[in-house]
């Protein structure tokens, strides 16, 4: 039976990612960008899971789940949330939601498929990344088309292919986490700075005041 997966992720790279790791005709995966998009999906017809990413962009994540949490149409929906290496979680907040699993990135492809593919009850054989293929396979292999999505992979890929393909993803994400992190530091130095400031400007005044 076909299993229908929402993923609300902004990161390309992810959602292509998802795509080969649940390829047609199996899967059919509905891709979202935004709470509002996520709403539309699951009332035009309930998925048999949802994958929502936590640093969905101009969202309350917590409150979006919460929302979906409430209506009983979706009483008992799987549901994996995805967080980036240095995101905060509110725990509290995170207690109080019906949830599957919390996955941080990067993953390990081939777990998150497994996990997703047993709670949905799919095929037992996830699919592996390129790096972990075989090396002692010959080159001119051929990669049966069965493993991934029509959309995102051709029918057919010699294994030397395959770097030219996932190297722009792999690069692609090394670089949203490299600006997350980079986005932690400096919001990290400006509190060291404010902080210092004030401290400063209140020893000043202490001076003044004498």
């Amino acid at each position: 039976m076909r299993r229908r997966i929402i993923i609300a992720e902004s990161s390309p790279s992810v959602q292509r990612l998802f795509e080969m790791l649940f390829p047609e005709p199996d899967y059919e995966l509905k891709r979202c960008t935004s709470g509002d998009e996520l709403l539309m999906a699951l009332n035009d017809n309930c998925p048999d899971a949802l994958v929502l990413s936590l640093s969905l962009p101009g969202e309350d994540v917590y409150e979006l789940v919460a929302k979906i949490n409430s209506k009983p149409e979706f009483e008992g929906l799987p549901i994996f949330l995805l967080k980036n290496a240095f995101e905060p979680i509110d725990e509290i907040r995170l207690a109080s939601l019906d949830y599957t699993s919390l996955i941080s990135k990067p993953f390990d492809s081939e777990r998150v498929a497994d996990l997703i593919k047993q709670v949905l009850g799919g095929p037992e054989e996830p699919l592996s990344l390129p790096e972990e293929l075989e090396e002692d396979k010959e080159e001119d292999k051929m990669i049966s088309k069965d493993e991934f999505s029509r959309k995102t992979v051709p029918y057919f890929l010699k294994s030397e292919d395959w770097l030219s393909f996932i190297k722009p993803i792999i690069r692609q994400e090394i670089l949203s986490l490299e600006r997350e992190l980079e986005k932690r530091i400096t919001a990290s130095l400006r509190n060291e700075l404010k902080s210092w400031l004030e401290a400063s400007i209140s020893r000043l005044k202490g001076k003044k005041e004498r």
